[in-house]
This record gives C-alpha cells, structure tokens and sequence, in this order.
C-alpha cells in the first residue's frame, strides 16, 4: 500500500429482515448496529432493499460472491475469518474472498474486467476507481442505502463517500484512517523533551515542531542538530520522518490552508499557501536536517519499523501504523500534526464497491453492510489497522470501548489525536472529490522529487507543474457545475 489506503473489516450481520448494523473500516451511525431480537425465526421471511418479501434462507439459490481486496497478513487472515463469520450468517452465499498484492492491485483488476472476469465487489484505488465510475462500472451505493430499512446516509461520517455526485456514490471509505504524530517515548524520555500535544486546540506550531525535531536528531557523535558543531552528514537519529506521496503532503497543504485543486478549477498546488507547505517538508531533510530524504528511507522498511528502532523520533504518518507499533510492543504515542494556519485531520482511505456488472446485488450488498461493521472483524480494529466509518462506534462509549480502549494500539493520545479529531474536524483528501485524480496526482508528484532533494524550491516546481496538469483538470464533484 505505500502505506496509503488501508482496507476494511468484516463484521457480523443477520439478514435484512433483522436489524443489520451497518459500522465497517471507517466509523458507525447511530442506525442499524442492533440485531434482531434472538428470538426471531430465521424461517421468516426476509426483506430485501426495497422492503418487500423475500425468500427464506432455505429457499434461496446457492450464491458465490467474488470479492477482491489488498492488505497485509494480518488483514488476510481476519477477511477470510469475516467472510466466512458472514457465511454462517447467510448460509446460501459463499464468498470468494481473493487476496492480491496492493501493489499488483489495479493491474490485476484491470486484466479481470477485460477479461469479463470482474468481481462482484471489493477494494479500489481512488486513482483507478475515478476513471471506471466516469464509464459506469459501480453500482450507486446512495440508491441502496436511501431502500435500506435499517441505514440512513446520517449514519456514517460525512467525508467518507467517493462521490460523482451529490446522489450518486460509487464507494464508500473501507476503513476510516487520518494523519497524525506518532513518537517514541523513550527517545523524548532521554532528550527530556516535552511529548506533542494530542488536543488540536493546543498542537505545536510549526516552529516548536521543528526546534523538538531538532533537539532528538543526533549525529555519529552525540551532538543535536540544535548545536553548533552539529554533523548533518552523519545522522543516527532523526527527529522527524514523513513520505512524499501525496497523503502526507496534501495533509500538510490542507494545515496551511492550501488546496490541490480549487473550486474555480486551478491548479492550488502553485499557489502561496501550497507551496510553502511543501516548502516546509522539504526544509526538514534540507535545511534542518532533521529527517531523512526519500532516499535514505529506502533503506527502512517502514515508518513503523523507523519508530520501533528509534532511527526517528517521530513519524507524520498514518494511523494504520498502529497495527504494527502494537504489536511489536512499542513504547509509543500520537500527538495532532503541528499547526501551520490550523492543525485539522485529513481523511483518507480506498474504496469498496459493487460492480455494475454483478449478479447478485442483493447479497453483494449485505455483504458491503457487513464489511462495514466492526463487530464481525473487531480485532482490526482493536490491533490498530482500522478506524470505524459509522459515526456511533465514535460517540458510543459501550462501542468505543470495543476497539479503542485497553489495548497496545490505542495509546492515551490516540482518542483526541485522531478518533475524536476525525469525527469532528475531519476533511476529506482529494481523492475523493478532484476530478481525473489519477492523471492530476501522477503529473503533480512526479514533479516533486527535485524538491525534495533540495533542487528546486516548491514554489518554482510546481509553477512548472501547472503548465502540464491544468489542461488535465476537469474540476471537483463536490463543486456544482
């Protein structure tokens, strides 16, 4: 994944006669979540989207449903685990649960559908999911949920549909995921430095941030980077380590009040706000020496692992990283994003979809439901991989205390960094609203690699960049035409 979108849960779900609760990868809503009275007769008849009867589980034909997604071991194991927790639910539909490398991901859907081998449902790239809505590939998953006798849109966080129109959503966020802070305590310990603020109302400026990280990035000799006789050459601990794809970037750009693509359909990258947001990443590895280029992130394998071997102190990255930290036993914590013009968390996640094409949209989409619903695959969330998508798994204290609370992949900060952060403040990144995403975020990065190697300013870059990527910006779909 490059880290970057994280995949969803699979949960516990009766059939739609029974009160189905809709919560999944990225936050639940106060609708649905409660089964059925356990005295219900599973003899009764169902009800299908729309209300009216169906068949009982024993009349109905065998179903296969074919179900694609990416992710790491651990996901692997507990999607098969909920997929087959959903088949016990609904023994006439078997899954077909295909587990494919992320990044092989888009290549081998491509070749499926070519190949009229599509599946019913599954993951999807917001870089590759923009392009296939545009031909109609996906089913509209607002016109399913407005027939949903148990689940209303209110439900769910606002930022979270992948939409092409205000009535129209091609997908909905696997899991909900934002940016935050993460640090090694016993590396603050040791340089008696004060940890960062978890609460958004008191998050460090930029400046305070950037005299921390250079007070816990040591040379080969001991010296901070806050010294005089400091050697940037020869670094074995870094205050600070981010990616340069475009999460972590367009995260910061959105603190400084900057945008991707404005409203007006330019190019916002170019533009003050922007630039010296991206100017002030680029300052840490060239000018504070305070975190690694890419290059030199190379040779680690993750941020996690940069954190758990205290090469670096601190890490501007994605929350899916407390799966690892967890599990490995890391004395760690997560603090907000340091404050530019504000410190607000940018939602960001894949997509799950329903194919156009499926056979079987009734029992496709009970499976959607149930994906989205933490209780089937709780331990997901509860190890860290995933944040709820429905609201109520954020605002009930019985549910909150489910997945976020006494477990190693929810430190104290963890609650006002980013669960309570993303149900309040929120924003969504632009993958889910910038037309032609795909081809705006390929030109857009591949002019930023002279930035970071200190080549070029951000602000001369990306005035280079406008050029190629304006004839390809065709607007935002949350802008009416």
């Amino acid at each position: 994944m490059i880290a970057r979108f994280k995949g969803r849960s699979a949960f516990t779900a009766l059939l739609l006669s029974l009160t189905l609760v809709v919560a999944g990868c990225s936050g639940a809503g106060n609708g649905g979540n409660t089964p059925a009275s356990e005295g219900a007769s599973s003899q009764q008849p169902a009800e299908s989207p729309k209300g009216e009867a169906t068949a009982t589980p024993e009349e109905k034909e065998p179903v296969t449903l074919k179900f694609t997604f990416w992710g790491s071991p651990q996901e692997k194991s507990a999607m098969e685990q909920a997929t087959k927790t959903f088949t016990e639910k609904y023994p006439w539909i078997k899954v077909n649960a295909i587990h494919i490398p992320e990044a092989d991901y888009d290549a081998k859907i491509t070749a499926m559908v070519a190949g009229n081998d599509s599946p019913d449902l599954g993951y999807m790239h917001g870089e590759l999911a923009d392009p296939w809505q545009k031909e109609g590939k996906f089913v509209n998953l607002f016109e399913l949920l407005d027939n949903d006798e148990e689940l209303k849109r209110e439900d769910f966080l606002d930022y979270i549909w992948f939409k092409s129109s205000e009535d129209f959503a091609y997908g909905i966020s696997t899991a909900g995921e934002t940016f935050g802070l993460f640090y090694n305590k016993d590396l603050f310990d040791q340089a008696n430095a004060a940890y960062p603020p978890s609460k958004p109302e008191e998050a460090w400026t930029w400046d305070e941030f950037v005299d921390v990280a250079k007070k816990l990035t040591i040379d080969k000799n001991g010296k901070n980077a806050s010294e005089a006789d400091f050697d940037p050459k020869n670094i074995r601990q870094y205050g600070v380590s981010f990616e340069t794809w475009h999460g972590p970037v367009h995260a910061t750009v959105i603190n400084n009040e900057g945008e991707w693509i404005t409203k007006d359909g330019k190019f916002g990258f170019s533009q003050p706000e922007a630039t010296e947001a991206i100017q002030r990443l680029a300052d840490l590895i060239n000018v504070h020496h305070v975190a690694p280029s890419p290059v030199q992130m190379k040779s680690i394998p993750s941020q996690a692992v940069a954190l758990q071997s205290k090469l670096v102190a601190m890490s501007m990255h994605g929350q899916w990283i407390n799966l690892d930290l967890g599990a490995a036993g890391v004395n760690y914590d997560i603090g907000v994003l340091p404050k530019m013009k504000r410190s607000v968390p940018m939602g960001i996640s894949g997509a799950s979809v329903i194919y156009q094409s499926t056979k079987h949209l009734e029992e496709a989409w009970l499976l959607t439901k149930f994906l989205e619903n933490p209780e089937g695959s709780i331990d997901l969330y509860k190890g860290g991989l995933w944040m709820p998508t429905m609201t109520k798994w954020y605002t009930d204290p019985e549910l909150v205390a489910k997945w976020a609370e006494n477990n190693p992949a929810h430190p104290a900060g963890f609650k006002d960094a980013m669960m309570n952060n993303l149900l309040n403040n929120g924003v969504p990144t632009g993958s889910y609203y910038i037309k032609n995403f795909s081809k705006v975020n390929a030109i857009t990065f591949s002019g930023m690699d002279e930035v970071w190697l200190g080549r070029k300013t951000a602000a001369e870059a990306m005035k280079e960049v406008e050029a190629k990527v304006q004839p390809e910006i065709q607007g935002r779909y949350d802008v009416s035409e």
